[in-house]
């Protein structure tokens, strides 16, 4: 019952923000919209990051488990792409969002998380030390919230040639280098 209720909660901050900016949103309208108590609202989040930040964990269990359905690791992307796509609005509302930079840090690490799985799901051994792989995937995470959002306005971008680039960007095979 306690995670139906934070989905209900959660899905109704999801609903407001398809229409108002973020730093709009507050406890009062949500609880307003959803039809719970202001105690019910504490009792599950501490406030509306809260909300976003269990919003994005959520959302990535379920990107994560589409992606692991895939057949290969084009289609997973694409799976990330389409629900980029998908969310754009509310994405864009939250770039523009005066708390950004808390919010680019629970993105980056959402991104992160869901390249862990993946990465845990495709090799049982990658051959790399626990500290350089947390390196690795931060890394790969900040590029890919950076693209996301370099492209997030853009009606012109070829949406497969850049899935393609990014797949050889995490293969190694855009720039490969000398193994040591």
């Amino acid at each position: 019952m306690r995670e139906d209720m934070k989905a209900q909660i959660a899905d109704a901050f999801s609903r407001i923000l398809e229409k108002e900016d973020i730093d709009k949103i507050t406890v009062t309208r949500l609880i307003e919209e959803c039809h719970v108590s202001r105690q019910t609202f504490y009792y599950h989040f501490h406030d509306i990051m809260d909300v976003l930040e269990w919003t994005f964990k959520r959302s990535t269990q379920i990107l994560v488990q589409k992606s692991l359905e895939s057949e290969d690791r084009m289609a997973a992307l694409k799976e990330f792409s389409s629900f980029v796509r998908m969310n754009r609005r509310k994405l864009k509302r939250l770039v523009e969002s005066k708390r950004w930079f808390q919010i680019e840090g629970m993105m980056v690490d959402a991104v992160k998380v869901y390249l862990e799985k993946m990465a845990q799901s495709e090799m049982s051994d990658l051959g790399i030390g626990y500290e350089d792989m947390q390196v690795m995937l931060m890394f790969y995470a900040c590029g890919m919230v950076g693209v996301l959002f370099q492209n997030i306005d853009e009606k012109q971008v070829n949406e497969e040639r850049l899935l393609r680039q990014i797949e050889r960007i995490i293969t190694g095979k855009m720039f490969p280098g000398k193994q040591e």
